[in-house]
């Protein structure tokens, strides 16, 4: 695999998101939010609501704000990523309202509120990821800034070194989840755990996606 592969994936299915419909987007957004939901709980099990970790879409992503609301609206304590120097993120609490600013780092906005690491959360659920595209093994291609996979390198099994297990999941649409061994990656690239789409939720390796 070469740098260029990957940019010429991440033009190809950038272009793609972009000739999406208002309608299509909409639907999506809705059908995201019915899935992380249910993703959650399927993690948590009955009980109290939890701790979950996501992100605030910008640009052509699948839009997760509806998401984002219904994981509230489930009682849940949502946490988002802000950008750090030297490709680090740190975690700040989001809430319907809260204030935000554009990063100065990447192009996504952040809540203003304190900021704490991820080691500090608590007990996280499970972490939403974006991504350009997933394959069916987990194999995840982002939008190339490299924040994620530093990050996602930190949670290794604690006889690792890491911070500790957490599961993970890409929010993709279903147009953009593909075979095992399609999609260019590297030694750096992570794997996740689980792939959401507008649909619903498998596990990585799921015969049924």
């Amino acid at each position: 695999m070469t740098p260029a592969t990957k940019i010429q994936w991440r033009s190809r299915l950038r272009s793609a998101r972009l000739s999406m419909d208002d309608a299509v987007r909409h639907r999506a957004a809705a059908g995201l939010a019915s899935a992380g939901v249910g993703w959650v709980s399927e993690l948590r099990g009955s009980g109290s609501p939890g701790i979950v970790c996501a992100y605030v879409s910008s640009g052509s992503e699948p839009g997760t704000g509806a998401l984002l609301e219904a994981l509230g609206d489930a009682g849940h304590l949502i946490f988002v990523p802000v950008c750090e120097p030297g490709h680090q993120l740190s975690w700040a609490q989001w809430s319907p309202g809260v204030t935000m600013a554009r990063s100065t780092l990447a192009p996504v906005l952040e809540p203003t509120g304190p900021r704490l690491p991820f080691a500090a959360l608590g007990a996280v659920d499970g972490i939403l990821l974006p991504a350009l595209a997933v394959d069916t093994s987990g194999v995840r291609l982002g939008q190339g800034g490299g924040y994620y996979d530093r990050f996602l390198a930190t949670l290794a099994s604690p006889a690792e070194g890491g911070v500790r297990a957490v599961p993970t999941a890409a929010v993709v649409h279903e147009r953009e989840v593909f075979p095992p061994g399609v999609l260019p990656h590297d030694d750096l690239d992570r794997p996740v755990d689980w792939v959401l789409t507008p649909s619903g939720w498998n596990r990585a390796g799921s015969p049924d996606l």
